[in-house]
Order: C-alpha cells, then structure tokens, then sequence
C-alpha cells in the first residue's frame, strides 16, 4: 500500500499506531497530510512527533502523550487536552485559546508568545514552564502550579490565579491587572515592573526599614504564623498590619500571601520575600534591605538639596 492511498485511508490515531510500529510507509511527513481537526486522540502516544504548525482546532487529546513533541506555532484551540502530558514539549506561539489544559502536565514547556486566552488550566503543572510573553488573558490557572515559571511580560488581566504556587516565579513586567490573585503563593516572586491596580495596594514607605523600626520597639518577629498576637507577626503579617486598615482590606481580599507580596512591591523591595524563612534568616534579610533603603532615600534626600541649591543660585 503505498503511503498516498495509506493516508486517505487510515485514521489520524490508526497512523500513529502503524508510525510507532515501526511498520514501513509511515512517516511523520504523512502526519502532515491528514486531517486532525476534531479527531479523537484521547489517550494517544505522540511523543516527540514533529506536528508543528498543524490545525489540531478541537481535537481530543485528554490523557495523551505528547511529552518533548515539537508543537510550534501549532493550532490547537478549543482542544481537550486535559490530564496531557505536555512535559518540556515545544509549544511557542502556539494557539491554545480556549483549551482545555485540567490537570495538563506542562512543566518545563516552551510556551513562550502562546495564545492562551480563556484557556482552563486549572490545576496544571507549569512548573518552570517559559510563557515569556504568552496571551493568559482570562485564563484560568486556579490551583496551577507555576513554581519557578518565567512569566515576563505576560499578559494575565482577568486571569484567575487563586491558589496557584508562583514560589519563585519571574513576573516582571508582567500585566496583572484584574488578575485574581486569592490565595495564591507569591513567596520569592519576582515582580519588578508588572502591571498591577497599583491605586488598590496601599504604600509602606522603606517597608524593611519601617518593618525593622517596629521589631525594635515593641513588636515581635514569629515566622511561624502570620499573626500571633497585636504585636507578633510573621514578615508578611507585618507588612499588611503597618499598611494599615487598606493592607487589612487587602489581606481579607487576597490573603497574607498575596497581600504581602503586592505591598512589597508597591513599595519597590524586589523580589518579594520567602515567607517560609526562618526568625534568624528573615531578620537578616530585613536588616539588609532596610539598609539599602535608608541609604538610597538619603541619596534622594541628598540630590534634591542639590538641585534646590542650584534653583536659587
């Protein structure tokens, strides 16, 4: 059977057994010339295949296997692909909106300047995953795990991330606004230059240094919890509680977690904290930075005699 006549008359699923087969006159050349729109490939084994640039427009893929395949600029919107594995697959520019990613193993996927708007990844493991500029606009990643994911530059307004681990994760210059960030774990995320609702986060001028202030007057640092009593409070606990009654609001709205992290970076302390640190290692790191941000508001105290003095020479 030649491959031509194979191709028109086998399913996408029954070629990609006969291709795993090792069987002779199928190609991944011949995956290029089917139709895949729509096809049921639920639990099917694409490993590595080189299905790049192909329209897998609203197929079914829930449970399969498409583990380091090469899926660039690949269409695959409105597919099920929830309970894939997606691990360290090629997925840059790739049309994922409204997808369904549930429970996908993503984790170490190039998923730089995809389109993933509306796309449901609830739950998904996008641990070190690169999205790098990719389309999150109204996506749901609630319960994600997005530890260590570099996120720079993504466009997440409207996004649903409460509950998701972004321990580590690089969102700088990432555009958060409207994102829901509930409950999500913001620990040692990097969030120079997002975009956040900053008219919503309250302002805790030198946060270190006023957080430091506190713990050497009557206040108490306790890492173990987030409030222990009206003077003890872990780091984050004492940043919601010196940003006053808008960083309690704050908190009852998105968590400490979150909370915290939001009020260190609208007061330009990068990244933001391990909030699991030990007592001894997270007053190290609050002396450090206290002192980086006494000297450099002395240096702006400073330039701004200077430039007074020039005005009335």
């Amino acid at each position: 059977m030649s491959g031509s006549t194979m191709v028109s008359t086998v399913s996408v699923r029954e070629y990609v057994e006969g291709l795993r087969s090792g069987n002779g006159g199928y190609s991944e050349e011949g995956l290029r010339k089917l139709n895949w729109c729509g096809q049921d490939l639920q639990g099917c084994d694409l490993r590595g295949l080189d299905l790049q640039g192909l329209k897998i427009i609203g197929a079914n893929l829930k449970g399969a296997n498409l583990c380091e395949a090469n899926l660039e600029g690949t269409s695959l919107r409105k597919a099920h692909l929830s309970d894939a594995n997606l691990c360290d697959a090629n997925l840059s520019g790739a049309d994922l909106s409204d997808a369904d990613l549930i429970g996908a193993n993503l984790c170490g996927a190039n998923l730089c300047g995809a389109d993933m708007n509306w796309a449901d990844l609830s739950g998904a493991n996008l641990c070190g995953a690169n999205l790098c500029g990719a389309d999150l606009r109204g996506a749901k990643l609630n319960g994600a795990d997005l530890w260590w994911a570099n996120l720079w530059g993504a466009d997440l307004r409207d996004a649903n991330l409460s509950g998701a681990d972004l321990r580590d994760a690089s969102l700088s210059g990432a555009d958060l606004r409207d994102a829901n960030l509930s409950g999500a774990d913001l620990s040692g995320a990097n969030l120079r230059g997002a975009v956040l609702n900053w008219d919503q986060i309250p302002l805790v001028v030198n946060i270190d240094a006023t957080i430091l202030s506190a713990l050497e007057g009557d206040g108490t640092l306790d890492m173990a919890d987030w409030h222990t009593c009206d003077t003890t409070h872990c780091r984050a606990g004492w940043a919601v509680v010196l940003a006053g009654e808008e960083g309690r609001k704050l908190e009852e709205q998105l968590g400490t977690n979150a909370a915290a992290a939001l009020l260190y970076t609208r007061s330009g302390s990068h990244p933001v904290p391990n909030w699991c640190a030990d007592n001894e290692t997270a007053l190290k790191d609050i002396k450090h930075r206290a002192e980086q941000q006494l000297a450099a508001s002395q240096l702006i105290s400073l330039e701004e005699k200077e430039n007074n003095c020039l005005l009335f020479e």
